[in-house]
């Protein structure tokens, strides 16, 4: 088995040379993606954090439930779990695995490799740990939450939070199980298997894929997996390439030699966009993060919320997203992303200089007033900033732009010490609890708390919001919290961005695998003709 695969290796191999010049040159069943890989770090699921190296271990590893696109929502789903029932008003959740779970090398997934992964998590205690902890499950208290009932039967006791903020965060590449028997083999001085599991998942997780290996700066080969519960994918391999110029990634997919391009940029989207090519198309999704504006509440003129009302109606939006963005992104002045549960449509905000003059003066502030912009030198950044900027003079403020790297950036908003800052936020589960906690709620000291925004209506509403097990009554909840949100924070949605790939045309099904991206990437759901 092994020969035969290092024999299809080295053919994959030899399609991604430079000079070759025939299109469409890579196997029917086989994906090649020209990417940049030196941006990896582990693809452990108990440790891999990062967007790009998630959805590889996505693709590697399987989680008791699956973040899937239903009716245009992103949406747990059964995966190695086929079902579940909620008890204790919401605080016990039984998990009932498939009989037909396996892992690559055909053993079957059972209640202990559940516990153990999950157990695991939490003792190797990386950057994906907090997210077991946001769901009451912690290092000192696992013994108690997370338990076998059966062979085939999981019991995990949490917080009282509303089912979808429970089944969301299981659904993340950090809820990937893996084989308990593979993991301790290869177990090295007590690291639970972390060194084998760094760049690859043979024999360990039961997901489409198995990752073969991962060849530093150089590639990434993943294998179908033949035990897969959902059946075999349609593509039976997957060649990642490291390309880390987003040109060379480009010419790779124009010349054949690649399938797709993972990151070409903005300006190279812009004129396929503009200007189609034969062989090759642009795909976009939504984003799973957001861009925006804070003020910090207690700050001189923020202080009074007419102050914050009137920059809402001097920055031009649409200047922002077609100057800077070039189209890759959509208006969304809400802090719930499109595509999520609780999303209501809400953009009252556009370019409206007198408003903004007359709150102003109303405010006492007729003559303007100077004001710090932090930002990081990103060129988007900094477009954007030049553009508020200039928006804010035409109604008397002075606007001082500040450029530092985003450590320090990020280092003085976390202690308050920002008067306005520009910047984004990428979203770690699809659930607008993942929002409303650090957009509204003060008290989980984030963003509402660095702005100094301390209002205890949006905070409680946040809160009993995240809690509702009643669905119906949970999306009335959010939906009056976006309204009063959106009038009375200091905050200012920009947009949200567009996600894009150039891949080749006789790739079929992309836009569905990458919706939801970063959150999730189904690779299963693309075909090749």
């Amino acid at each position: 088995m092994w020969k035969r695969v290092m024999i299809l290796f080295l053919a994959l191999s030899s399609l991604l040379t430079f000079a070759s010049n025939s299109p469409a040159a890579t196997p029917k069943d086989s994906l090649v993606i020209a990417a940049d890989t030196q941006i990896l770090i582990s693809l452990d699921p108990a440790v891999c954090y990062e967007t790009f190296a998630a959805q590889i271990t996505e693709a590697g590893y399987s989680g008791l439930t699956s973040i899937q696109p239903v009716n245009g929502v992103l949406t747990p789903v059964p995966c190695l779990a086929e079902k579940w029932d909620i008890l204790d008003n919401g605080t016990k959740y039984v998990f009932h695995l498939r009989k037909n779970a396996r892992f690559s090398n055909g053993d079957p997934v059972t209640a202990d490799d559940v516990v153990f992964s999950f157990q695991r998590l939490l003792s190797i205690n990386k950057s994906p740990a907090w997210l077991l902890e946001e769901i009451g499950l912690t290092k000192e208290n696992m013994q108690e939450t997370i338990a076998k009932q059966d062979d085939n039967t999981v019991v995990l006791k949490t917080k009282p939070l509303a089912p979808n903020v429970i089944l969301s965060i299981l659904g993340g590449s950090w809820g990937g199980i893996v084989n308990k028997k593979v993991v301790m083999a290869n177990e090295v001085n007590g690291d639970f298997g972390e060194a084998y599991l760094l760049d690859k998942s043979v024999g360990a997780g039961a997901g489409p894929y198995e990752i073969v290996e991962w060849k530093r700066n150089d590639h990434i080969l993943l294998r179908a997996n033949k035990y897969y519960w959902a059946g075999i994918p349609a593509i039976k391999q997957i060649y990642i390439k490291d390309v880390p110029e987003a040109t060379t990634q480009f010419l790779l997919v124009q010349k054949g030699d690649a399938d797709v391009a993972w990151r070409v940029t903005t300006e190279q989207a812009a004129q396929l966009k503009n200007s189609p090519q034969k062989g090759i198309k642009l795909v976009t999704v939504p984003s799973q993060s957001n861009e925006y504006v804070a003020m910090n509440a207690q700050w001189g003129p923020f202080k009074d919320e007419r102050v914050i009302q009137a920059i809402k109606y001097a920055i031009d939006y649409d200047a922002i997203i077609k100057s800077v963005m070039k189209g890759f992104a959509i208006l969304n002045q809400n802090f719930i992303p499109i595509g999520y549960f609780g999303y209501v449509e809400m953009n009252p905000y556009k370019k409206d200089l007198a408003k903004a003059k007359q709150l102003l003066k109303e405010a006492g502030y007729s003559n303007g007033f100077e004001v710090e912009l932090l930002t990081n030198p990103t060129q988007i950044r900094t477009d954007e900033a030049i553009i508020i900027q200039s928006n804010l003079a035409e109604v008397g403020i002075k606007v001082n732009v500040t450029t530092m790297p985003a450590s320090e950036m990020y280092a003085k908003f976390r202690q308050q010490g920002h008067q306005m800052i520009l910047a984004g936020w990428g979203i770690d589960y699809p659930d607008p609890d993942a929002l409303a906690k650090p957009f509204a709620n003060y008290k989980v000291k984030q963003l509402a708390w660095r702005t100094m925004w301390y209002d205890d209506y949006a905070a409680n509403l946040a809160e009993k919001a995240g809690q509702e097990l009643d669905q119906a009554r949970r999306l009335e909840l959010y939906r009056t919290l976006q309204e009063y949100w959106i009038k009375k924070s200091p905050f200012i949605m920009l947009y949200q961005p567009l996600d894009f790939w150039v891949v080749r045309d006789n790739v079929m099904g992309f836009e569905e695998a990458a919706t939801g991206y970063s959150i999730t990437f189904d690779f299963t759901k693309i075909t090749k003709k």
